[in-house]
């Protein structure tokens, strides 16, 4: 069974802090190769069964980081130059790395996104469980889990599939 609940998925997490880095150290044995087959059809599994417009807590907790060609894709959507969406929208992170601005995401609304066509690659690309290479993430992985249900379950489910105690 799925779980759903933010404030669950949050203590739950935290409960399993120890066992997920134990885990993340288990994965990063393995063949990353034959990870990446067995994540994929637990991703989907996942993903077909958990709506996110019924969360949207990655854009309340979350700040993407903004690529030349978001800007370019923004800037189309609100007729104004690089300079204005750059000024407006985004902030530095302490990587020194563009990212939008604020929490939760300006562009948020209820759990929708305004710009949900011209949103950022890294907002598209999210959670990004469906790329290769997945034991390379897997920091980030441990850090998703507490907030996204998708993530949450696709990793105790890899834990089962994989039998790790």
């Amino acid at each position: 069974m799925l779980v759903k609940d933010l404030e669950l998925i949050e203590k739950l997490s935290k409960r399993n802090e120890d066992k997920n880095w134990r885990f993340r150290s288990y994965l990063k044995m393995q063949e990353g190769k034959e990870i990446d087959l067995l994540v994929k059809p637990i991703y989907e599994f996942v993903k077909k069964n958990i709506d996110c417009l019924e969360c949207g807590n990655c854009c309340r907790k979350l700040r993407p980081i903004i690529l030349k060609e978001d800007i370019s894709k923004l800037k189309t959507k609100f007729g104004i130059t690089d300079k204005e969406i750059v000024e407006k929208y985004t902030q530095k992170d302490e990587f020194d790395e563009l990212t939008l601005k604020g929490n939760p995401c300006i562009f948020l609304n209820g759990n929708k996104c305004e710009i949900y066509k011209s949103r950022p690659n890294d907002c598209k690309s999210f959670p990004h469980l469906q790329k290769r290479g997945f034991t390379t993430r897997l920091i980030g992985i441990i850090e998703y889990s507490m907030i996204c249900p998708i993530v949450f379950n696709v990793f105790e489910e890899l834990k089962i599939a994989m039998k790790f105690r």
